[in-house]
């Protein structure tokens, strides 16, 4: 009976899964602006720390005031542009693998956050974004007569 358990909750957590990316692909043409076609899709990594959410991107050659970062409910919102920064154009590409242009990427945040602490930082072409968790408040609630 345990094994069975655990094959439905994996293959619960597949479909889940797969669910998500579904979501972010529609979620993202939905966000999109018209004319505006993703070149390329920046690699993510997004974790649960003891304290919030980490969501890392990899974006290498794009600088900071070409970032876009949209918090919304339950989604982070990653957009922006990568240029070509040429010191001189050159006159025959040999080979062109760097993608450039515009990206964007949206991701499911699972765990309830604090919008005014969330922090962005660039360093070596990582953007790491830090999501607090949002603090429990305790509150005594006063119970009224009938």
């Amino acid at each position: 009976m345990n094994v069975l358990i655990g094959k439905v909750a994996r293959e619960l957590a597949a479909l889940e899964e797969q669910l998500d990316r579904a979501f972010e692909r529609a979620f993202s043409t939905a966000m999109r602006l018209p004319g505006r076609g993703d070149s390329f899709r920046p690699t993510i990594d997004a974790y649960e720390t003891k304290t919030g959410t980490v969501v890392r991107v990899d974006l290498a050659g794009v600088d900071s005031k070409d970032i876009r970062l949209i918090v919304d409910g339950e989604y982070l919102q990653i957009s922006g542009r990568r240029t070509a920064t040429y010191a001189q154009p050159p006159e025959h590409h040999l080979q062109m693998e760097i993608p450039q242009g515009n990206f964007e990427r949206v991701v499911r945040l699972r765990v309830p956050y604090d919008p005014e602490r969330v922090t962005a930082n660039l360093d070596a072409g990582i953007l790491t974004i830090e999501l607090p968790s949002r603090e429990p408040t305790t509150r005594k609630i006063p119970v009224r007569p009938a």
